[in-house]
């Protein structure tokens, strides 16, 4: 599976998949997740803590995914975002841990906003025919 980075605007993403939704029978296939991370390792000085403090740093990590539902596909666009959540407790790895499926109003709300940190846009595709497929498809999804 090769990776494209993309110049898209998120915001351009969710406006396409509101539409698209809208639709009699809508043609994308839509997942929003995210999952927390647990860091023990990171910069303590810059949060003002010294190596004694027994504090981890909590992130969220949202992934938006976009595919076609019908017909020839083999590509998947994805909007990867972090959220760092704030420091807390150690305590055990999986506590923290914790995969979920949301809606993709959730997503934007919590990852999308102006204030929060960098969006990474990519394209996964299966080779380069798929490829073709998604620069199609956005070219389309442009005009509409």
């Amino acid at each position: 599976m090769d990776e494209y980075a993309v110049d898209i605007l998120p915001g351009d993403v969710l406006r396409w998949l509101r539409l698209d939704a809208g639709k009699s029978a809508p043609s994308l296939w839509v997942r929003a997740s995210k999952e927390y991370t647990l860091d023990t390792d990171f910069d303590r000085q810059a949060y003002g803590l010294s190596e004694e403090d027994d504090l981890s740093l909590v992130s969220a990590h949202g992934l938006l995914e976009v595919s076609p539902q019908y017909g020839p596909g083999g590509w998947t666009l994805q909007l990867r975002a972090e959220d760092v959540v704030g420091l807390l407790p150690v305590g055990p790895e999986d506590a923290y841990e914790d995969e979920n499926d949301m809606p993709v109003d959730a997503f934007e709300e919590q990852f999308l906003t102006p204030e929060k940190g960098e969006v990474e846009v990519v394209v996964q595709a299966e080779d380069g025919e798929a490829w073709t497929r998604f620069q199609e498809w956005l070219k389309g999804i442009r005009k509409a």
